[in-house]
């Protein structure tokens, strides 16, 4: 019997590279959002504690000048905090997107690797079935030919 050869193993190897490149894209997605969350936090920071300054400042009774100066990097801090939430949120619907790309890469490879699973085992079956057949034809062929195994047990036979 010829070797088992799978018709459609240029598309499943196809299928395979466009599910690792969906996995990297997926990867790099996941690196941004994560990238994005941590510009968020550090301007979070930076905003916490300059409130925390101007406070202080408030407090201690400073100028005017020095608090209208903390009060607008404390505005600008706040729009630096707006557009790292706008990007963060930009990342996670990148990632999902990524994600959804993935998962169908995943699902149509699935479908191949189940395809080809099933090709092999009829192979397998067919192949024990050829082989079950040439078994069986040469216990045949042993069995009609005559004194074979019988003239050699009589020889044994007499031998004793």
């Amino acid at each position: 019997m010829k070797p088992f050869r799978f018709s459609l193993q240029s598309i499943r190897v196809l299928r395979e590279q466009k599910e690792r490149e969906a996995q990297q894209r997926f990867a790099d997605a996941m690196r941004a959002c994560e990238e994005a969350a941590f510009q968020l936090q550090e301007t979070s920071d930076a905003l916490a504690a300059g409130w925390g300054t101007l406070c202080e400042e408030l407090s201690d009774g400073v100028t005017a000048t020095k608090l209208i100066r903390t009060r607008a990097w404390c505005s600008v801090l706040e729009h630096r905090q707006k557009e790292s939430a706008a990007a963060l949120q930009s990342a996670r619907r990148a990632m999902d997107v990524v994600w959804r790309e993935m998962m169908l890469a995943t699902r149509d490879r699935e479908v191949l690797d189940r395809y080809h699973g099933k090709s092999r085992r009829a192979y397998d079956r067919d192949a024990q079935r050829e082989e079950q057949k040439r078994l069986d034809e040469l216990g045949l062929r042993r069995a009609l030919t005559p004194g074979l195994l019988s003239g050699t047990r009589h020889e044994e036979r007499s031998r004793l």
